[in-house]
């Protein structure tokens, strides 16, 4: 499976944290494959009556979506940590090309992982039923087939990323580019949108049919995993035809141009940068202003009257990527660690005794702790990374988390 972040990357649109995916801008498909899960599991007990579900088959369901909610969890954090920081290279204009290509690889593994979790744990939420309740669930469950209309994500990525790909033609005039060049761009810029909005439906179908399929409990899940995967290489079809419409257009351009293009970029990168958040100017030391509640390195990094060498800037950018995936990865840890806790106190039948909720909780605890430390040192790293002069400027973290 190819992701859909790199797009999105390549013109730099969403700035988002693994715990703020709304279901109509999930670029990973993690969060959609527990939801299904989630309902999958709900449906079971729902009809756990009409099922007679023993108390031991509902504590198993449980077990199976634990596991693989904590399970997507560590990948999502690996994913969103990837994306992240290419997102945070290209804000400060650090980012190569090829760091999109080889993310690509990487995180279409990942998603592949993902998608072997998803079926396996389908599989197994139906082992726990027996074949005489199996029966039961196909002749009562009645899944729905919703006419929803297509929010079209994919198309909207693609074309949005060609616009950002496509914005060598607007640079027309400080390129210096012919006619012949300008002409020949176009078209090609022509071609690939066609391709986007014809591959983006196609996409958006096979989702869709996917998404039905899943919820139906007589389909074979290996039917549901090719379909998945036909979504997931068609999606491939169209980062490729999005990077190569991008060689095709480095191609038109000579040496000099592509240099010039770089720069035009990362200008760009680093004015978008100083617009993200208020002010451009930092306090004198003792005074207040709304970035003293930023996270500690973009509260460094957005402080001009510092006078950030580039060197500072790429050694900050690389302190936060490395403190946020470190974050991320105990974040995801402590998910699954509250789910633990939660499940221990749903468990009606044999409640918890207070060693093992003390025990649960205990584990909790550890990880807020290895948050906290990997936060402080990240601060701590940053400060590093400044001269005694820069550092007499600047204030501390209002709190914690203000140096994440």
């Amino acid at each position: 499976m190819k992701t859909l972040i790199l797009a999105v990357l390549m013109i730099g649109i969403m700035c988002s944290s693994a715990t703020a995916q709304s279901p109509d801008r999930e670029f990973t498909p993690g969060p959609r494959m527990i939801r299904a899960i989630e309902q999958i599991a709900g449906s079971y007990a729902h009809l756990g009556s009409s099922l007679g579900l023993t108390a031991e088959q509902k504590d198993a369901m449980a077990r199976v979506v634990q596991s693989m909610k904590t399970d997507m969890w560590m990948k999502e954090a690996v994913l969103v940590g990837m994306f992240q920081e290419l997102e945070e290279k290209r804000r400060h204009g650090l980012l190569q090309d090829n760091e999109y290509r080889i993310a690509n690889t990487l995180t279409g593994g990942i998603e592949t992982d993902e998608l072997n979790l998803f079926i396996d744990t389908l599989v197994s939420l139906r082992a726990v039923l027996t074949a005489e309740q199996r029966a039961k669930l196909q002749g009562i469950s009645r899944p729905v087939m919703e006419f929803r209309l297509s929010q079209g994500f994919n198309t909207k990525i693609g074309l949005m990323s060609l616009e950002g790909i496509g914005r060598v033609y607007s640079y027309r005039d400080e390129l210096r580019l012919s006619d012949a060049q300008a002409q020949g761009i176009q078209s090609l810029l022509e071609d690939a949108r066609r391709e986007v909005l014809r591959l983006g439906t196609e996409i958006d179908l096979s989702r869709v049919e996917a998404d039905e399929l899943v919820m139906r409990p007589d389909v074979n899940p290996e039917v549901i995993r090719a379909k998945m995967q036909k979504t997931g290489e068609t999606e491939g079809v169209l980062f490729s035809k999005l990077f190569a419409v991008s060689d095709q257009i480095d191609g038109q351009l000579t040496t000099e141009q592509r240099k010039k293009v770089t720069e035009l970029k990362q200008q760009r990168q680093r004015h978008v940068a100083s617009m993200e958040r208020p002010g451009h100017e930092g306090p004198a030391h003792g005074e207040r202003s709304s970035l003293a509640a930023a996270p500690a390195f973009d509260y460094f990094l957005d402080q001009a009257q510092l006078g950030l060498s580039p060197e500072q800037i790429a050694g900050l950018v690389a302190a936060k990527n490395e403190t946020r995936k470190t974050v991320l990865i105990e974040q995801a840890k402590l998910k699954g660690s509250e789910l633990k806790v939660l499940n221990l106190l749903r468990n009606g039948e044999t409640p918890p005794s207070e060693d093992q909720l003390a025990t649960a909780v205990q584990g909790l605890e550890q990880i807020r702790s290895k948050i906290t430390v990997a936060k402080a040192l990240g601060y701590l790293k940053a400060r590093q990374i400044l001269t005694r002069e820069q550092q007499q400027r600047v204030h501390p973290p209002q709190t914690l988390e203000d140096s994440k």
